[in-house]
């Protein structure tokens, strides 16, 4: 659980210092408060990264060239994360000491969805991708080895097919092992996140058809281990020299959604989507807390494209959680639903 918060210099939030308790906050304000902001800051602390820009730079305020979070973490201990964000450089301490990104990641599960999120279920491939990689590294904070060997291999292959593609067994063989670990770490994680999603759609008594999630790997061979993808990938290297670029591996699969048979981006309206990407990611969220990693969640603008009753079917879901923050400018929509804390936002001022 998130307890203490402090932001300086980030976005439009004003600078402060704020103390949470467990439940749910309802951050309630008219667009342009601050209240996404308020959400990012959370995001950026537990992950270092942002959900609304690739460039960690974007999130300080105009009037700054660094912006610095500190939060107090509260499970059957006390943590202290601080990240700090100077001259392209960031900087992430656990309890005061310079800390390794896997150590950093271990102390504040964060789970997010915002209106980008809806790529997930209905854009290119690259966001159902980071989708799954998010499970891998939820699954064995391990798998960020996984990802980083996978990529590692993969840009030394572009290079070497941009180059004319001399030697490229040698990296295929490197290759073929790290895409070996990252398919099963993938394939278990969609495994189990059918499972939870089975249980959150039963929770809530969202009246979807049946909803199957699977994973797609581009190589036929991928759960066969190391020797039989790298057969695979040597009997499509003559095309791949000739197009000079990688054509198989995880960096080409997917996740399939589909519901009662069709693919979800096809049949489904912007309310159902809005509420089955939702129930994705509470069952994200379930499976974590089932490997003991009780999540924070970040819900932006939760009850827009949702009607009254989709809200309050996701709420049997949303109100299990130990800590949520969710944001909205309609506040009466939620009344009758038992809200912990509310919080107002205007003009990046939290209160």
């Amino acid at each position: 659980m998130l307890h203490n918060l402090e932001i300086k210099g980030f976005r439009n939030i004003e600078e402060g210092a704020w103390l949470f308790e467990a439940g749910a906050h309802l951050v309630l304000g008219p667009n342009g408060a601050g209240k996404t902001s308020l959400l990012e800051a959370i995001y950026v602390l537990g992950t270092t990264k942002s959900f609304r820009t690739s460039r960690i730079q974007d999130c300080c305020n105009h009037e700054h060239s660094n912006f610095g979070i500190i939060g107090e973490i509260v499970t059957d201990r006390r943590v202290r994360l601080e990240l700090d964000w100077s001259h392209r450089e960031r900087s992430r301490t656990v309890n005061r000491k310079q800390a390794s990104l896997r150590d950093y990641l271990g102390v504040l599960p964060v789970i997010s969805w915002s209106a980008g999120d809806s790529a997930v279920l209905v854009g290119l491939p690259e966001a159902r991708r980071r989708f799954l990689d998010r499970g891998v590294v939820g699954l064995h904070l391990s798998g960020l080895q996984v990802l980083s060997r996978y990529r590692q291999s993969l840009r030394e292959k572009r290079r070497l097919l941009e180059a004319g593609g001399v030697e490229l067994e040698t990296w295929n063989q490197m290759l073929s092992h790290a895409a070996s670990e990252l398919i099963e770490l993938r394939h278990t994680y969609v495994e189990r996140l059918r499972t939870c999603l089975t249980t959150v759609l039963e929770i809530s008594g969202l009246t979807f058809g049946p909803i199957d999630i699977a994973y797609r790997s581009s190589l036929q061979s991928g759960l066969a281990g190391p020797d039989a993808i790298m057969a695979e990938l040597m009997a499509v290297s003559a095309r791949e020299r000739a197009q000079q670029r990688p054509l198989l591996g995880p960096h080409r699969d997917d996740l399939a959604i589909r519901w009662d048979g069709h693919e979800l981006r096809r049949v489904a309206s912007a309310g159902e989507r809005k509420a089955l990407g939702l129930a994705l990611v509470l069952a994200h969220g379930e499976f974590l807390s089932e490997l003991g990693r009780k999540p924070v969640y970040l819900l932006d603008d939760a009850d827009v494209e949702l009607d009254q009753d989709r809200l309050r079917a996701l709420w049997k879901l949303i109100s299990r959680a130990s800590q949520v923050f969710l944001t909205s400018n309609r506040p009466v929509i939620w009344d009758g639903l038992d809200i912990h804390h509310r919080w107002m936002c205007a003009e990046g001022r939290l209160e």
